[in-house]
């Protein structure tokens, strides 16, 4: 039995009962993605406990959401289960990025090595105003179990 990367991949991105609680807090909610160029994209809500004192969203958030949809691009690229552990991030905090509204985020591969996976993404308004961007290597990880589970 080949592997359907897309259909795997929408079935664990889609459905926000398999999402860990660090991506439910976030608010993940899968907008698109290409397992064979590989990109993701995900709109995200910031909630109210995401907020600095100045009441935007807490650069740590900010970096979360944005190491979400890369690591998802590293994950989806790799031909079967997988996962991309971050070994690495920088981001870059362009704008304040408001608490409680809607943002897309991208992440896409920029290289896919058999040691190492890199990565970059960015964080936007619905405007398409850049908010944060970010740069990332990740370990490709691959995770044969997880597909037994699904069966």
């Amino acid at each position: 039995m080949s592997f359907d990367a897309r259909s795997y991949w929408q079935e664990i991105l889609g459905n926000p009962d398999k999402r860990p609680p660090a991506t439910a807090f976030v608010n993940f909610e899968l907008i698109g993605f290409d397992p064979e160029t590989g990109w993701c994209e995900a709109a995200f809500l910031a909630p109210s406990q995401a907020a600095n004192p100045g009441g935007n969203v807490q650069g740590g958030f900010v970096t979360a959401m944005l190491d979400e949809v890369m690591s998802v691009a590293g994950s989806i690229v790799q031909g079967g289960p997988a996962m991309s552990p971050t070994l690495q991030m920088t981001t870059s905090f362009i704008r304040p990025v408001p608490v409680g509204v809607r943002l897309i985020g991208r992440g896409q591969v920029v290289r896919r090595g058999r040691a190492a996976i890199f990565t970059e993404g960015w964080l936007r308004n619905e405007s398409g105003d850049l908010l944060a961007q970010a740069t990332a290597s990740c370990i490709p990880r691959a995770m044969p179990d997880l597909l037994q589970k699904q069966e």
